[in-house]
C-alpha cells in the first residue's frame, strides 16, 4: 500500500513538473515560483570554479512574489539518510531576499517532511560568490526531493556548483519544520 501511494504521488509530481508551460528545462533545471513570469533565467556564458553558471534576474518592478530555478528528484539512494545541499551564489541588488532551498516531499501534498529556504539567514543586497549549505533528513517515506534557488522581490542572482551528498547524523539539520 505504501509503495502504491508513493508511486501515485510521484506520478502526480512528475506530471505537474512536465506540464509547466511557462518554462523550458536546462540541464534538468526549470523555472517556477509564485511569479515565474517576472524573472528571466538561463545558463550564463561564464563559468565559476569550472562549473556551469545559471542566472535568475527580475524583469519587472515591483514584484509581489518569487521566482525559482529548481529541480526535482526521487529520494533513491538518499532515502532514510541525512543530506547536504551545497552551492555557490552571487547576487546583485536583491531588494527582497534570496536563498537556496530544499524540500523533502511525502505523500501529503499540503505539507513537507523537511524544508529549508534560508529565510532565517536570507541573502540580500549585492554579494560576491559565497558558498551556502542546507542539511535535511530524507525520511524513508519520502517520495521526492525538490531543491533550487529563489529570489523574492527584485534583483539578479547567479548560482553554480550545486551538489547533493549524504552526510552523517552528527551534522546538524537546518530543517525549518522542526
Amino acid at each position: 500500500m505504501k509503495t502504491t501511494i508513493r508511486i501515485l504521488t510521484l506520478m502526480f509530481v512528475v506530471t505537474l513538473i512536465t506540464q509547466i508551460s511557462y518554462s523550458q528545462k536546462i540541464d534538468g533545471w526549470f523555472k517556477a515560483g509564485s511569479k515565474p513570469e517576472s524573472y528571466d533565467w538561463g545558463k550564463a556564458d561564464e563559468k565559476y570554479s569550472d562549473g556551469a553558471v545559471y542566472f535568475l534576474k527580475s524583469n519587472v518592478t515591483p514584484i509581489d512574489g518569487f521566482g525559482t530555478i529548481m529541480t526535482y528528484i526521487m529520494p533513491g539512494q538518499y532515502s532514510g539518510k541525512r543530506v547536504k545541499l551545497t552551492g555557490y551564489v552571487k547576487n546583485e541588488s536583491i531588494t527582497g531576499w534570496a536563498g537556496m532551498w530544499m524540500r523533502v516531499d511525502g505523500t501529503d501534498p499540503n505539507s513537507s517532511l523537511a524544508f529549508d529556504n534560508m529565510v532565517n539567514r536570507a541573502i540580500a543586497g549585492t554579494n560576491d560568490w559565497t558558498r551556502y549549505e542546507i542539511v535535511l533528513d530524507v525520511a524513508p517515506e519520502a517520495v521526492g526531493i525538490a531543491y533550487g534557488f529563489l529570489v523574492s522581490g527584485t534583483g539578479n542572482s547567479w548560482i553554480s556548483g550545486f551538489n547533493l551528498e549524504e552526510v552523517g547524523k552528527d551534522v546538524p539539520t537546518t530543517d525549518m519544520t522542526k
